[in-house]
């Protein structure tokens, strides 16, 4: 369906409104996650957690991901991009709230509600930027992707602190991420007034149709992102676990996750002017791959200078971030094959994703050290390289 402003390649009510809820949306995808980490901690403490329980919580959103991305194009098409983009920030803040109560199961139940709201935008979001901006689209991927990057690294840097108010406690610390996606529920508001835009079944492609199912790239950029994201979750989740065994405190551990995630942003920014010069993307791939394999190794070997190793990684997870994210919209010929791939793609992506926090738990409580869980994400610092190189390659699905 075209959009009403096709002049401009915009929608017809506030463009800029709608660009500013995008990103928006994009700021409210992982702040709700990566604040769990540095008070898991006190959590597995007040609860009697062991580490392959507080793995699982810390993989239940990944799952959650991976569970319902083949079905948010599906749900897109059939009631509509915008308004399905707003009952995400519903439920995102409402799991929010829900997961910081004080009651029994609560924080399981609130993290499943968040994670299903989170589940939705992450693949219906890049289908949207794709159809409405076609012509700016890695600009605002970048910039959706930085304030994403941004808000998880206050985050992170934000739960101990939080946390330690008087009576606020680790429910404090999770639950005031809430108040940021209820001012993006209310910033994109007006998007439920328009004319809603639907995500085309794939048979509309017609013949040229060809689903990222059935062609080697559709794998490349879901194995790709599958890998990446494997490291980037068991860093930001363990972390602060891994930094106390090294008798680095929580504070400290918290900052390291605050640069972690600042040079994230700011390569998040950096980097989508570079893709739209760049004829295809192999270097970017296989130097986020790299960058990440230097800040693994570096922990497991030289845990003294982990800020140093957390800020390589900083830099290998913006740079794959924007890059993947790109990459459905880059390796597609139209919105309705991006859709297509958005959802493969996450859904192999984080069901990878996924087993990171799970097996890292698993293999501390088995092993009871840190070397284990660090070769594990030194080799998927390695195949992220790999298939970051060959998505990278300049060709479309079909």
């Amino acid at each position: 369906m075209q959009n009403p402003d096709s002049s401009t390649g915009f929608p017809a009510v506030g463009r800029s409104g709608l660009y500013f809820g995008i990103v928006l949306i994009g700021a409210n995808l992982r702040a709700p996650i990566t604040g769990l980490g540095p008070v898991l901690p006190a959590i597995q403490h007040d609860l009697g957690f062991n580490d392959t329980t507080a793995g699982l919580l810390n993989s239940l959103p990944l799952l959650i991901f991976a569970l319902l991305s083949p079905v948010a194009p599906i749900v897109g098409r059939r009631h509509g991009l915008e308004r399905i983009l707003g009952m995400a920030l519903l439920g995102i803040a409402l799991g929010t709230v829900i997961r910081s109560i004080a009651m029994p199961g609560a924080l399981w139940l609130g993290t499943i509600v968040l994670s299903s709201g989170i589940a939705f935008a992450n693949v219906l979001l890049p289908g949207l930027v794709k159809r409405d901006f076609p012509t700016h689209a890695a600009g605002l991927v970048g910039l959706y992707a930085a304030a994403m990057a941004a808000m998880a690294g206050l985050s992170a840097g934000l739960a101990e602190p939080v946390a330690h108010m008087s009576g606020l406690g680790w429910q404090g610390a999770i639950g005031i991420w809430a108040l940021p996606a209820l001012v993006a529920l209310f910033v994109w508001m007006p998007q439920f007034r328009v004319r809603q835009h639907y995500v085309s079944s794939a048979i509309t492609g017609g013949s040229a149709f060809v689903s990222p199912w059935r062609h080697p790239v559709g794998w490349q950029v879901s194995l790709f992102f599958a890998f990446h994201s494997l490291v980037f979750y068991s860093l930001v989740d363990w972390f602060a676990s891994y930094a106390a065994s090294r008798g680095i405190s929580l504070s400290s551990a918290g900052f390291m996750l605050l640069v972690f995630q600042v040079v994230a942003v700011a390569t998040n920014l950096g980097s989508a002017p570079v893709i739209r010069r760049l004829s295809d993307q192999k270097l970017l791939g296989f130097s986020c791959g790299l960058l990440l394999l230097i800040g693994t190794g570096g922990l497991a070997f030289m845990p003294d200078l982990s800020l140093l190793w957390l800020t390589c990684a900083g830099f290998g997870a913006g740079i794959a971030m924007v890059t993947s994210l790109s990459l459905f919209g880059l390796r597609t010929r139209d919105h309705h094959q991006a859709a297509a791939l958005s959802g493969m793609a996450q859904f192999i992506g984080y069901s990878g994703a996924a087993t990171g926090p799970l097996l890292v738990g698993l293999l501390h409580d088995a092993i009871g050290g840190w070397i284990a869980p660090l070769w594990l994400l030194m080799g998927s610092s390695i195949l992220a390289a790999v298939f970051a190189t060959l998505a990278g390659r300049s060709r479309t699905i079909g």
